[in-house]
């Protein structure tokens, strides 16, 4: 991604998060990715979930790996995780969703 090799130059970027589960959001995920000492340090804003790695890439792949872990999960251990792991789910398309989208936007 092209966005990640940026984040060795600067302190901080975005990149989104469109796809989880192999399924399309309905509004995709803002992952901000930061240098952190030592290597990179992932995360979005609102849910308790970071991931780490050597490099941004790295970081933003654990990330992504401890979403989808969440939203997998069926023993939550708490209510926050619990809340959490619903609006994650709720966010993710259907394929009837999907092709509603596209066709009201006329793709």
């Amino acid at each position: 991604m092209a966005n990640q090799s940026k984040v060795e130059e600067r302190t901080a970027c975005s990149i989104e998060i469109r796809r989880l589960l192999g399924r399309q959001l309905k509004r995709p995920l803002v992952a901000v990715v930061e240098s952190a000492r030592p290597g990179f340090k992932a995360h979005v804003a609102g849910i308790s979930i970071f991931g780490y790695g050597d490099d941004a890439a790295g970081a933003f792949q654990a990330l992504q790996e401890g979403i989808e872990s969440v939203c997998r999960d069926r023993g939550d251990l708490d209510i926050g995780a619990a809340i959490q792991r619903r609006l994650l789910l709720e966010n993710l398309m259907t394929g009837e969703e999907r092709a509603a989208q596209k066709q009201s936007s006329g793709n």
